[in-house]
Parts: structure tokens; sequence; C-alpha cells
């Protein structure tokens, strides 16, 4: 499966969940999610086509393992994600293969659908409010027609698209990190 997201820095994340609930848009109950991600070497973080990094996630007390691989575009990755019911044994399994811990990401989030598209409404620790916009889809080669369609979204809800943020979560809070060292 290919994830195709843009994601936007927000300061009215109340104005945007009200323009979808018009829509007749329903959210999910808020998930608190804790993600500690894994790279294959933490000198060399750089996020480039073919770059893998495995996450345990957390999520209202459901683990999941994911394992994402950077694709050409920036916020376009292969993903494949699946529950587990041990976070110190997948903590274990993903040290054992020689990855090692980079950062931990903390997180608020609802979500909704709107078209084809899921939405993210999130409250990042240490970094801000934001929205996401993606799609996951088995279509390959098609990101550039439906990064035209999330701009089209967004233009829907208001979101100004200058606040796009080509970056994930996990980086973010690094540069973070580094900043405070």
């Amino acid at each position: 499966m290919q994830e195709i997201e843009m994601k936007f820095q927000m300061n009215n994340l109340k104005d945007v969940r009200e323009t979808l609930e018009n829509l007749g848009c329903k959210f999910s109950e808020e998930l608190k999610q804790k993600d500690v991600i894994f790279v294959p070497d933490i000198k060399n973080t750089i996020v480039e086509e073919g770059a893998i990094f495995i996450r345990i996630r957390n999520v209202n007390d459901k683990i999941e393992l994911n394992l994402k691989k950077r694709a050409k575009k920036i916020m376009e990755s292969k993903e494949i994600e699946f529950e587990v019911n041990d976070f110190d044994g997948a903590y274990d399994f993903i040290k054992t293969l020689g990855f090692e811990e980079w950062v931990t990401v903390e997180k608020k989030r609802i979500t909704t659908n709107y078209k084809e598209f899921n939405i993210c409404i999130d409250e990042v620790k240490g970094l801000g409010e934001f929205v996401e916009i993606e799609i996951i889809t088995s279509e390959e080669n098609k990101a550039d027609y439906y990064e035209n369609e999330i701009i089209k979204v967004c233009q829907e809800l208001s979101i100004d698209t200058n606040n796009r943020i080509n970056s994930h979560y996990d980086t973010m809070i690094n540069e973070l990190n580094k900043k405070g060292e």
C-alpha cells in the first residue's frame, strides 16, 4: 500500500473541526498515542528514498507495529502495519534486528474521513497543532494526482496550504531535541 499525505501546521483547529462537522463528518474518540521510532543507524537518520523506519505505537493501550519505507516523494511511503499484543516483546524484537531507538513522539489525535481521505487533527507534545490529510492506496505512481486532490480538500476546509510541513513528527522532534542539547 502507498500512503500519500500532507501535513499543515495550524492555529485554528477548532475552525477546521467545525467546518468538517458542518460537512457531516463524525470524529473518533480522542486517541492518546505514544510512538517509539527506530532507525537502522542512529548516526544517519537522513530521510531519503529507501530509508526504513520502524515504529511501535501505543494507542489507548493497543499496541501496533509499523514499518515505513520512504518512496521518492517526501511524504510518500510504503507502509506495513499490524497489531501486536506485547510492547516489550516488539521492542526487543526490533532491537535484536539491530535497529536503534531514535525518538519518541507523544500526541493526542482525533480522526475523521472526508471524501476518500483520512483526516487527523493532532496536538503533538513539543510541536503544536497540525492537520494531516492522507490517502492509502494500492495505486502506484499516483502521488501527484492525490497531492492535487488534497490541495482541493484544503481549499474546501480553509486550510492555508502555505503552512504545509514537509516533515514527519519524528524528524521534527529529533530537530527539537538537537536544539535542546
